[in-house]
């Protein structure tokens, strides 16, 4: 738009809307700007969308802080990010601290902290939280608002899901295939999380197999406040032959807290005490081809949205076992995500896995310490 024609615009809109407030002073100003008819309506249009608020009959409505309204469907709110559905935008993922105001046109459940679990229609604003339930409606203060999710009448409601390939094909003087995948599986409501996650990584070279390990983790979790959380179980399940580990089974109980919750950033930890149990390939003579050992296992994840495009994402854990065992082992995960479209993104992760004390094999080989890897690929969430 010209300069000239948005100071006038600008010029005319403090008088339209000294008008629109019945204030006499609008008649009396000595500014005389000459106002087109289309200016008019355009200033009429623009204050009149920005100050009302449309009925929530068949969408939910959320308004940004900049006045623009949004129609479409709430998934819900978690770690300060809510995800709503535009059927013009696709998915988006909303920082909390932008949104003024939303209103729901269904029921669903939120986690009210030092309250817990309420139900109804949602109506909120920049300082409250209005619940509707029937004839009754009860206020929260906005800042004690956990999570909510809208809906939960079907059960994949509350389910997601993010799945990572990676396949890389080297021929020539060597014919070498690399096949990666990663999943993460989560069902959260507004009081509880569970989260599955898997990583596998296979490699032939010259037909040969050279890696081939899966690991499969899954945890539970149950909110108590925004930030303490109990962790009433949690396990993994790891192979790697090429470790001389046919299966390695670890479940544990713990707790955990979150140490940074912002719109940007989430840094949570999590420990507690678990059994192990290890069966290997082959040992040597006089050895147990099975072990069996309590343990700890202390465990980190960071997540930081470096810009609306990338994300890095860390995890680690490590876990404490006697000798035969392995003695200590980690697992580490450094992972940059950046979004190709709204649902696909390009995901480039380094991966170490750790084991103090490696168990011979029965040809009397001890497998290395570590293993470094880095994989490569397309990664599509739901």
């Amino acid at each position: 738009m010209h300069p000239v024609k948005s100071l006038r615009l600008i010029l005319v809109a403090c008088c339209t809307i000294f008008s629109f407030s019945g204030n006499t002073y609008a008649q009396q100003t000595p500014i005389d700007v000459p106002v087109k008819e289309e200016d008019k309506e355009y200033l009429k249009e623009t204050f009149k969308w920005e100050t009302s608020k449309p009925s929530a009959t068949d969408f939910d409505w959320v308004q940004l802080v900049s006045g623009e309204w949004l129609k479409g469907e709430i998934k819900g709110l978690y770690k300060d990010t809510l995800e709503f559905d535009s059927d013009k935008l696709d998915l988006l993922n909303l920082d909390w601290e932008d949104v003024r105001y939303v209103e729901t046109h269904i029921p669903g459940s939120a986690n009210i902290e030092g309250v817990g679990t309420v139900y109804g229609f949602f109506e909120i604003n920049q300082n409250k939280i209005i619940v509707t339930n029937g004839d009754a409606a009860r206020e929260y203060d906005r800042s004690r608002l956990v999570s909510f999710i809208t809906g939960g009448e079907e059960e994949m409601d509350f389910w997601s899901a993010k799945l990572t390939l990676g396949l890389i094909v080297r021929s020539g003087n060597t014919d070498q295939v690399d096949y990666n995948a990663k999943l993460n599986v989560k069902r959260q409501t507004p009081r509880t999380r569970f989260n599955l996650d898997y990583v596998g990584n296979i490699s032939n070279t010259q037909d040969i197999e050279t890696i081939n390990n899966h690991r499969i983790t899954a945890n539970a979790d149950r909110f108590k406040t925004r930030r303490f959380f109990y962790r009433p179980i949690f396990g993994e399940y790891y192979r790697d032959p090429f470790l001389n580990i046919d299966s390695r089974v670890t479940i544990g109980t713990g707790l955990g807290y979150t140490i940074i919750d912002t719109s940007r950033t989430e840094w949570n930890v999590t420990g507690g005490p678990a059994y192990q149990a290890t069966q290997f390939v082959s040992v040597e003579a006089g050895e147990n081809e099975e072990e069996t050992t309590p343990a700890l296992v202390l465990a980190t994840d960071y997540d930081l949205e470096v810009t609306k495009k990338i994300d890095f994402i860390y995890s680690y854990a490590i876990t404490w076992v006697d000798n035969a065992s392995g003695g200590y082992t980690h697992h580490m995960v450094t992972t940059f995500e950046s979004e190709i479209t709204g649902s696909f993104d390009f995901d480039i992760s380094f991966i170490w896995d750790h084991i103090a004390k490696p168990t011979a094999a029965a040809d009397g080989v001890v497998p290395l310490s570590d293993d470094f890897r880095t994989t490569v690929g397309i990664t599509y969430e739901y």
